[in-house]
C-alpha cells in the first residue's frame, strides 16, 4: 500500500501569529498577566522575570464553587494525556481528564515510532537496539539522561503491541513505511502508522489516535472535561500535589481533588514567545510554526515551576522538518536568496532546517534540479532517503513509488502554490522567478556541475552519489523553508516520570509526560527512531497509567 502523505496537508493553521495566541495562553494560566516578550527578547536583559518565576496567589477558597474528587487527574488532551487515561482507568483507577480547548489535540499523521513491535515482526524486521539507542543519545549531545532513554527501550515493544491491540480492535491497520538508508543519517523503518475504521473516518490523520483513546477510556469509566483549563495546582503543607483548580468557560472555579496524582501533559511551548527566546531561540528563525495547537503555550511548565519544580538545562531541543513551504527536498542543490550554496544537502531534516537557517542565513533556500530530477532521484533511494526525500510510503514498496508521488507534488505545486515551486527554461529565467541574481546563480550552478563532473564536492564534501549536474532545462526550483513542530524539552522528570526540584527531589503527587516532560532529549531531536516523539508518548502515558493504577511492572 502506498499513501504518500504530506504532512502539510495535515498540520493546520501554521500563520497564525504566535505571539497573540502565547500573551492569551499565558494569562489564561495565571491570575496575573505574564511579563510581555518579542521575539528574540530575552528578559534577563531587562531584570525583569519571567511567567514561571512568578507564583500566583492562592485561589480563595470561597472563590470555588465546586469540589470533585478523582484519583487520578490528567491536564492536556493530546497524545500523552489520553494514553495515560485510558491506561490508568483500564486497570481500575478513577479518571478525569480536563482539557481547555473544546477538541483533543493531536499532532502529526498518527505515526508512531516504536524499536520492536508484531506489526515489525510481521515484516522480518529487526533492530539492534544498542546501536539505535547510542544513535539516540549521540545526537542529543550525550545529554539526555540516558536511563530514562533505556526505559524507553526496554517499554517501546509492549506498549506498540499493546497500541496495536487497540487500533485493529476499532478497526483501523497499521501500515510500517521506510526508512533512510543512509549510513550518515539511517532513519530505521519503524514508523507505524495507523489507519481507517470509523473513528480515523470521523476525525483527522492528525486527532484520531487521541480520539481513539478517549473513546476506549470513556468505556472503562474515565471522565473527559473540555473547556476547562487548570489554572493553579493545589499543595498541601508538606508541598504534596493533591489537585488542580480549573476555571470554566463562564469563569467559575472547580477544584479536581485527585488522590492519586496530577499528571502535567499540557504539551511544548512553541507558541510562548518567553519560553522560545529564553530556552530554544534557535526557533525564531523558522519561516512558520507549523502545528496547529496554539494554545501550546507552556501552561503546564507554569504550573510545575510554581509548584518548585525544575526545568532541564537549556537550551531545549527543537524538532522542525523543512516543509513550511514546498514539501520534497531531495539531495539536489539547495542556494540562500543571495544565490549561493552554502551546505551538504543530503542531510536530514533536522538539519536542512539548521543548515538553511544557520549556514543559509535565511528562513528559506531554493532547491534546484533539472529535467532529469526523477531520474537522479531514484538512483539517491538506494544509499539515502528519508523524510520528505522519500515519502511515507510501505515497507516494501518499490522507491519507483516515491519518485511518482513527488512528481506529483512538484507538478501540482507549480499550479497550486507557485510562490514555492518555480519552473523556467533557463537558468537566468529561473533566477528571476525565485529572485537572486542570475549571475550568481549561473556561477553557482557551473561550480556545483563542476565538482559533480570531479566527483567529489571539495566545497562541503557531499557523498559523490548524490551529486547531481544540473544540466538540461526545463529547471524547477522548490522552496526549502525551516517549520518548528515543536520544542521537545521542558519539565525535570525522574525516570517515573515525577516532576523534580532543582535537587532532583520528586514533588509528591505530580507527574508530567509528552512534550511537557524534559530529559529524554537535548539538543536535538534523534529521527533515526522515526515518530519516536509520539512514541514517547505512547510510553510514558502507558506506563504512568499502570504505575497509577498500581499495576506497573518494570520491563528487564
Amino acid at each position: 500500500m502506498e499513501l504518500n502523505i504530506s504532512r502539510r496537508n495535515l498540520l493546520r493553521g501554521a500563520a497564525v501569529s504566535a505571539a497573540g495566541v502565547a500573551a492569551l495562553g499565558m494569562a489564561a494560566c495565571s491570575p496575573q498577566a505574564p511579563a510581555e516578550t518579542a521575539a528574540g527578547e530575552n528578559l534577563a536583559e531587562t531584570g525583569a522575570k519571567h511567567t514561571w518565576e512568578v507564583k500566583p496567589e492562592p485561589i480563595a477558597a470561597d472563590a470555588i464553587t465546586q469540589s470533585v474528587d478523582t484519583e487520578v487527574l490528567i491536564i492536556g488532551g493530546g497524545y500523552s494525556g489520553t494514553c495515560c487515561a485510558l491506561s490508568a482507568a483500564e486497570n481500575g483507577a478513577k479518571v478525569i481528564l480536563v482539557e481547555k480547548d473544546a477538541v483533543l489535540n493531536g499532532h502529526g499523521v498518527g505515526g508512531t515510532g516504536a524499536i520492536a513491535s508484531r506489526a515489525l515482526d510481521d515484516l522480518g524486521i529487526k533492530f539492534d537496539k544498542s546501536i539505535e539507542m547510542e544513535r539516540w543519545v549521540s545526537t542529543c549531545g550525550s545529554r539526555c539522561r540516558e536511563s530514562l532513554v533505556a526505559k524507553w527501550f526496554r517499554e517501546s515493544e509492549r506498549c506498540m503491541n499493546w497500541f496495536l491491540d487497540l487500533a485493529e480492535a476499532n478497526g483501523a491497520q497499521c501500515m510500517v513505511t521506510v526508512g533512510s538508508n543512509s549510513t550518515v543519517h539511517p532513519e530505521i523503518a519503524c514508523y507505524h502508522f495507523m489507519f481507517g475504521g470509523p473513528i480515523f473516518e470521523e476525525h483527522t490523520m492528525a486527532d484520531f489516535v487521541e480520539y481513539m483513546f478517549e473513546a476506549e477510556a470513556k468505556k472503562v469509566g474515565a471522565e473527559f472535561v473540555y473547556e476547562m483549563p487548570a489554572v493553579q495546582l493545589v499543595q498541601d503543607e508538606s508541598g504534596k500535589v493533591t489537585g488542580a483548580i480549573c476555571q470554566d468557560k463562564d469563569g467559575n472555579y472547580v477544584q479536581y481533588n485527585a488522590s492519586k496524582g496530577v499528571v502535567l501533559a499540557t504539551g511544548d511551548v512553541s507558541y510562548s514567545d518567553e519560553y522560545i527566546n529564553e530556552f530554544a531561540p534557535i526557533a525564531n528563525k523558522v519561516m512558520t510554526r507549523l502545528c496547529s495547537d496554539q494554545g501550546n503555550v507552556g501552561d503546564g511548565h507554569n504550573m510545575a515551576a510554581w509548584a518548585g519544580g525544575a526545568f532541564q538545562d537549556g537550551p531545549w531541543p527543537t524538532m522542525m522538518h523543512p516543509q513550511a513551504a514546498a514539501t520534497f527536498h531531495g539531495p539536489f542543490l539547495f542556494v540562500n536568496p543571495e544565490g549561493k550554496r552554502f551546505m551538504n544537502e543530503a542531510t536530514w531534516v533536522q538539519g536542512k532546517c539548521l543548515g538553511v537557517m544557520v549556514n543559509g542565513g535565511a528562513d528559506h533556500a531554493w532547491s534546484i534540479f533539472d529535467k532529469n530530477w526523477q531520474t537522479d532521484l531514484l538512483g539517491s533511494l538506494e544509499t539515502g532517503g528519508g523524510m520528505f526525500w522519500d515519502t511515507f510510503r510501505a515497507y516494501g514498496s518499490e522507491p519507483q513509488e516515491a519518485v511518482d508521488g513527488h512528481t506529483g507534488t512538484v507538478e501540482n505545486g507549480l499550479v497550486d502554490v507557485p510562490a514555492y515551486y518555480k519552473r523556467a527554461d533557463t537558468l537566468e529565467e529561473l533566477a528571476e522567478l525565485i529572485e537572486v541574481d542570475p549571475a550568481e546563480l549561473k556561477a553557482t550552478v557551473e561550480r556545483y556541475n563542476a565538482l559533480c563532473a570531479k566527483g567529489e564536492d571539495t566545497d562541503f564534501f557531499k557523498e559523490s552519489q548524490f551529486l547531481f549536474p544540473i544540466e538540461e532545462g526545463p529547471f524547477t526550483a522548490c522552496m526549502v523553508a525551516p517549520g518548528l513542530l515543536a520544542v521537545v524539552g521542558g519539565i525535570h522528570i525522574s525516570d517515573n516520570f515525577e516532576v523534580l526540584t532543582a535537587d532532583d527531589e520528586p514533588i509528591p503527587g505530580l507527574y508530567a509526560i509528552g512534550n511537557c516532560a524534559g530529559d529524554i532529549y537535548a539538543v536535538d531531536y534523534p529521527i533515526n527512531i522515526q515518530g519516536n516523539s509520539h512514541g514517547r508518548c505512547l510510553v510514558q502515558g502507558k506506563c504512568l497509567g499502570e504505575q497509577l493504577a498500581g499495576v506497573y511492572q518494570e520491563q528487564n
